[in-house]
């Protein structure tokens, strides 16, 4: 895996306005440029009336430069929504602004600045990916993917409007290509539009060629036209039947109150879809995410692995919602250390491939004990409070406990009946079974493998409490959290809770010489364990899908999300996210190489 993004060159002044060095051009003019895009892009796409009649819209862009495009759709969405209506704006950019450049720029834009501030608190870190932000003001999902604009063929949807780059086609030759403008057409829904600033002649028969009716319309300032396009109607247009039945979901009943339970739970309230918690525990996290800590940290390949890609994707998502949540302790992030020689040449490969110095490094200051220790630095992987994750997750949901499934009927009012074993009843219309490895239970097809695993706590001391790194090396070592430190954890492919003095014994020996001394990892008096059996894939990636299709009852509203192995605090929001946008049929917007990988099918 490479970071390919393009530095952006920025530059500020009062001869060039805000100028691009890299394609010598304007971002927009210093004059008149909100009135300029809002006449381009909003007004030409006639948007305010759209989106006063859409239930779900679609704006699709190359070129998410300032994010001045955005916060104008934004704005205009607030104020024209329907009630429960949701926008999604998808971006394109292979030369993102850092978030200090967009600050600079964005103090120009008085009238939009609280919209502003709540963008720029979300903006994730400028690497190659697919970066999802969720806005909750207009209920927005902005998709900021980080990659030439040719990865447009690597996703799959249909945009109601798109916006085209605002560079000269001089100047960008990228954004203005036969090949490009048959994907912005085969990504467009029918009697959707399309609009840019320029109208040179090339241009039009391009965008033309590629199936779209084009013309010129009248521009503003000194652009006395500019162009606009939409894809005719060649059928009769098609009905929004299938949002019809969006709302037919709820109430969910979400049965396991861990990671993957809580992430649901989460992912449904925000879209305002009715659920409960069920749990056969009377706690929350009685199973493998009941540890105190968990590490969140990336799974790198050298190469464009679908594997490395999604683990990359479902890191971003997850680190970011932790950090919104407040769940991840003050820390100075994560020193991976090579667990077998051949580590030692990756290590120095992915130094070379141009991640930003904040995502990998080799070097941090002001630690003595790594001066001869070979490793890469992380400083914005870490860790997450376990508990305080999942309470934040399940904020104001109803939870019901000691409540231990024994069977789920189908009632002849299209609800289902669960039923436990002491004969209690609860109602839902749709079911999502995230208990872990007793997920095994509801199908013979279903791929879990079972794996018990030990950690244990070492208690801080006045030096180690000071210490706020996190060590990776097959196992993991964390900072101080509560008083002690999290090791771990052992792998033992059975089903025990029961302490294990091998598993202890090995947890302590696999901490590196040089660590060992500083954590008084010898002194094992006050050590402390905790033992629990986490859900792994023959693939060690997770799945979801319709427990309904596995029973050979396609519309049967009964869905499973499991299989998160070690890995469920960086895995389970990111599945649980695409899973209800399944269930809610959103539209999924996911690089093509990574489909195979995300559902249950893979594994039948």
């Amino acid at each position: 895996m490479k970071n390919n993004l393009k530095k952006s060159q920025l530059s500020i002044s009062s001869a060039k306005g805000v100028f691009s060095e890299l394609y010598q051009d304007i971002y927009f003019d210093k004059e008149n440029g909100i009135n300029e895009s809002k006449h381009v892009y909003l007004n030409s796409n006639n948007l305010e009336k759209k989106f006063k009649d859409a239930n779900e819209y679609l704006i699709a862009e190359l070129g998410f430069g300032t994010g001045l495009n955005f916060l104008l759709s934004w704005d205009l969405w607030n104020n024209c929504k329907n009630k429960n209506s949701s926008l999604t704006y998808i971006s394109f950019e292979n030369a993102p602004l850092s978030i200090v450049e967009l600050k600079k720029i964005h103090i120009h834009f008085k009238n939009l600045s609280s919209l502003s501030k709540m963008l720029l608190k979300k903006m994730p870190q400028a690497i190659q990916n697919t970066h999802r932000v969720y806005l909750e003001l207009g209920n927005v999902n902005l998709i900021l993917i980080y990659d030439n604009f040719s990865s447009l063929k690597n996703f799959n949807f249909f945009a109601d409007t798109w916006f085209l780059d605002a560079f000269s086609p001089k100047k960008n030759t990228d954004a203005w290509n036969k090949e490009l403008f048959e994907e912005v057409y085969n990504h467009t829904k029918i009697g959707g539009s399309l609009s840019t600033y320029t109208v040179a002649g090339y241009i039009r028969r391009g965008i033309s060629e590629s199936g779209f009716k084009v013309s010129k319309i009248k521009g503003i300032g000194n652009k006395k036209e500019i162009l606009f396009a939409f894809k005719e109607y060649e059928q009769i247009p098609l009905t929004n039947e299938l949002s019809k039945d969006k709302n037919n979901v709820g109430p969910v009943a979400v049965i396991g109150a861990g990671i993957s339970g809580a992430s649901l739970i989460y992912a449904l309230q925000k879209r305002n879809i009715e659920c409960y918690l069920i749990d056969k525990s009377s706690t929350i996290a009685s199973g493998a995410s009941g540890n105190k800590v968990a590490l969140q940290i990336p799974k790198l390949t050298l190469d464009d692995s679908p594997y490395g890609l999604l683990s990359l994707e479902a890191f971003c998502f997850s680190r970011k919602l932790a950090f919104d949540l407040g769940a991840t302790p003050i820390s100075e992030g994560v020193i991976l250390l090579p667990s077998r020689d051949r580590e030692i040449k990756k290590f120095n490969l992915l130094l070379k491939n141009n991640w930003p110095k904040t995502f990998i490094d080799n070097k941090i200051a002001n630690f003595n004990f790594l001066e001869k220790i070979q490793y890469l630095y992380m400083k914005t992987s870490g860790l997450v409070e376990n508990i305080k994750f999942i309470n934040n997750l399940i904020k104001n949901v109803k939870f019901i406990k000691n409540f231990n499934v024994n069977k789920v009927i189908n009632c002849d009012n299209g609800l289902k009946k669960i039923i436990d074993n002491k004969g209690n009843e609860l109602l839902a219309k749709s079911v999502i079974w995230a208990n872990g490895y007793e997920m095994s239970d509801l199908h013979e097809k279903i791929p879990i493998i079972p794996i018990s695993g030990q950690v244990t706590y070492i208690p801080e001391t006045f030096e180690t409490s000071k210490i706020k790194l996190n060590f990776s090396y097959g196992h993991f070592l964390s900072q101080s959290v509560n008083g002690y430190h999290q090791l771990g954890a052992s792998f033992n492919k059975f089903i025990s809770n029961d302490f294990n003095n091998q598993d202890q014994i090995d947890n302590i020996e696999s901490i590196p010489d040089f660590l060992k001394n500083i954590f008084k990892a010898n002194d094992q008096t006050n050590f402390q364990s905790r033992t629990s059996v986490r859900a792994s894939t023959k693939d060690r990636v997770p799945f979801y899908g319709s427990l309904g299709k596995v029973n050979g009852n396609n519309s049967d509203q009964t869905y499973v999300l499991g299989g998160m192995g070690a890995w469920g605090f960086v895995y389970a929001p990111y599945f649980a996210e695409l899973l209800i946008k399944s269930i809610n049929k959103e539209p999924i917007i996911i690089n093509k190489k990574l489909e195979r990988l995300l559902t249950l099918d893979r594994l039948l």
